[in-house]
């Protein structure tokens, strides 16, 4: 058809169920994938972001199952992509997709940003380009009922160099951070109308006290245990608990990201922008800062700037503490400001900075563990918290957050012999097989290989697993290098810090048998969950042993500002705030949650953060102004949790119709 949007002849796509794809090559296609970079152009008619799943597959070999973020299978039995990458693109814009084809190694998750284009994520095995039998694009989100959606393909290329970005475009984000070509219940007319909400929205939180049944640090007065000063764990027979350091029982209904950063990258799209700071004004000199090669720009500070003038920071701590007191969250979550945490007199948690790691990386980020720089790093991780270890307000620490080598299910010792790197992992290895065969006739009849050494193995690549025995082996050794992972940095932070309960790693989800074993040495197993309802925790508390927290979930709509629903999606701000609840609610029935902490205190701007993302997630817009419905749902759910968790009244549950997720 004819495009008025690119004024020459594209492909129009019309997904009927989000699950159509279009092939754009196929093996006998006289095209090279031994190049650079994939693009198409593309134009988005929907009122909300797009979705397009760049799909790679491979002949004559099976994948193992890809588990996507939310428990679901990737591709059918018959026939699954072997790699693939999920990209957003904003609506009603013209935008180049690129996708450079160094990613088809997998070693790599997250895409790099590349200008108008949103989040994109890899999953999936490692691929060499001469492999590829297939390519497949596919468009959605598509429900027939609230999302219908069309895309214009204007060209597919294959290229040596990265293209040319577009041409500018008329403005599309207001001088307040909104979106201009839509309305809502809410948008902001302009300055005034921002300040005036703002002064009466403060003024009715002023004097927000905890309910008096609360212990100070927001526990549960009619239940205590022995106080110890500190955090820790407690099972009464019947369930797990937090116990506060007075020794009252406590659960954590917490927030992430409570702080006042929302930033996101302009470079390359300054056109979109009706009005960015200048960096030379002083009143807006701190909104404007850099990320790695991109400058960023932040409206929530602009705005709380514009409503509180100079003394910003302050006045902004007082309505944010008066805030969580209202909505009656007891702990300040992951990535929070920590000064502000630390001066709040709320229970918080800690994200520790720089896991070990290592020059080599064996998988993705996964380190050399079996390295002496790896119990040397792991030795300098553990002194952060030197600085947090007498504090009783501190409920404890996350090691690292959703380790990129547990996305989906990776075999880590078969994936060190995707190159003849060198390691003192793969060292180990060689000598742990040795140690077990004895001989290299052994290991050659098991792995079906004619070495005549072991140590011929350490210049050997695999793009399949050389016999059954073999995979096996690898296995094996991956849970060997798993508990080296968790064993030395848990080991060093429990020596500096004897107070404070060990969090885990807040794994993105269950992706394999792995993660188990590396639960062990935590006091608490932690994991995202999004959807609905929490995940299996039941199963990961009885295989773990531990008490479960979960560190972020959410639930998000279009009908606002934002284009995209974040990883769960509902249709509206009221069904968040239903959404919340039953999530919720459900969670704190079962014996096994201690915590459940929601993703996030600010909406994402328009245009993405740093890595793309772009949800109406927020307890707050990016003008801060707190959405009523979800706002006064939380305080409902929040204030009875200790009910819900003796069993004095069932659970809240509103059934919610299934809705399409918009998150990249």
């Amino acid at each position: 058809m004819k495009s008025d949007i690119f004024n020459k002849t594209v492909l129009l796509i019309t997904p009927d169920d989000g699950k159509k794809g279009v092939t754009v090559w196929k093996k006998g296609d006289k095209e090279d994938w031994n190049t650079k970079y994939f693009s198409f152009e593309v134009y988005n008619k929907a009122d909300y972001s797009g979705v397009i799943n760049l799909e790679f597959y491979q002949s004559n070999s099976k994948s193992e199952k890809q588990i996507v973020q939310g428990g679901q299978i990737s591709g059918t039995e018959a026939e699954s992509p072997w790699i693939s990458c999920l990209i957003g693109v904003l609506p009603k814009l013209k935008t180049k997709v690129i996708f450079p084809l160094s990613y088809l190694d997998a070693q790599n998750i997250f895409l790099e940003r590349f200008p108008r284009q949103l989040k994109a994520t890899v999953t999936g095995n490692r691929l060499d380009p001469a492999d590829i039998s297939k390519v497949v694009i596919r468009f959605g989100p598509n429900d027939k009922t609230n999302y219908r959606t069309a895309f214009e393909i204007a060209s597919i290329s294959l290229s040596e160099e990265q293209p040319e970005p577009y041409e500018a475009n008329e403005p599309i984000i207001d001088k307040l951070g909104q979106r201009i070509d839509k309305s809502w219940g809410g948008k902001l007319k302009d300055e005034k109308d921002l300040i005036n909400r703002s002064e009466t929205i403060s003024k009715s939180l002023e004097g927000t006290e905890y309910p008096s049944k609360w212990s100070k640090y927001g526990g549960w007065k009619e239940k205590k245990f022995q106080a110890t000063g500190f955090f820790r764990t407690q099972y009464d027979g019947t369930r797990w608990w937090l116990v506060d350091p007075e020794g009252y029982a406590f659960l954590s209904a917490g927030i992430d990201c409570v702080g006042t950063n929302a930033t996101g990258p302009y470079a390359g799209i300054e056109d979109l922008f009706e009005w960015l700071p200048n960096e030379d004004e002083e009143q807006f000199k701190n909104v404007i800062s850099q990320w790695k090669d991109h400058k960023t720009v932040d409206f929530y500070v602009t705005n709380l700037i514009r409503i509180y003038g100079k003394d910003w920071r302050t006045k902004w701590e007082n309505f944010t503490i008066n805030l969580l007191k209202k909505t009656r969250f007891n702990t300040i979550g992951n990535w929070s400001d920590i000064n502000f945490a630390k001066s709040s007199h709320i229970p918080y948690v800690l994200p520790l900075s720089d896991f070990p790691s290592t020059k080599v990386a064996v998988y993705r980020d996964f380190p050399d563990v079996f390295s002496d720089e790896y119990q040397k790093n792991a030795e300098k991780f553990a002194q952060q918290l030197n600085n947090y270890k007498d504090d009783p307000y501190l409920i404890g620490y996350f090691l690292r957050n959703e380790p990129n080598w547990a996305f989906g299910y990776h075999n880590l010792a078969y994936e060190m012999f995707a190159t003849t790197q060198v390691s003192e992992s793969k060292k180990e290895f060689i000598h742990w097989l040795e140690n077990k065969y004895k001989d290299i006739k052994a290991i050659n009849e098991a792995w079906k290989l004619n070495l005549s050494s072991p140590a011929e193995l350490k210049d050997k690549t695999f793009k399949d697993y050389p016999s059954d025995i073999a995979k096996n082996d690898f296995n094996e050794f991956s849970e060997i290098m798993v508990k080296k992972y968790v064993d030395i940095p848990c080991d060093e932070v429990a020596k500096v810090d004897k107070n404070h309960l060990n969090l885990g790693m807040r794994y993105a989800w269950i992706s394999s048998d792995l993660l188990y074993k590396a639960g062990e040495r935590f006091d608490v197993f932690s994991i995202n969950g999004y959807g609905m309802f929490p995940p299996q925790t039941a199963e990961i508390s009885e295989r773990s042993g531990k008490p479960v927290m979960i560190g972020e979930f959410h639930h998000g709509a279009v009908d606002c500002a934002l284009p995209a629903t974040g990883i769960t999606g509902v249709i509206s701000q009221k069904e968040r705030a239903i959404a919340y609840r039953n999530y919720m609610e459900d969670g704190f029935s079962r014996p096994e949650l201690v915590g459940m902490h929601y993703f996030q205190w600010i909406d994402q701007p328009y245009t993405g953060r740093f890595d793309g993302e772009n949800y109406n997630i927020g307890i707050v817009t990016t003008a801060n102004i707190p959405y009523e419905e979800l706002v006064n749902g939380m305080t409902e759910t929040n204030e009875r949790i200790y009910e819900i968790a003796s069993k004095r009244v069932p659970p809240y549950r509103v059934n919610l119709p299934e809705t399409p997720a918009i998150h990249y």
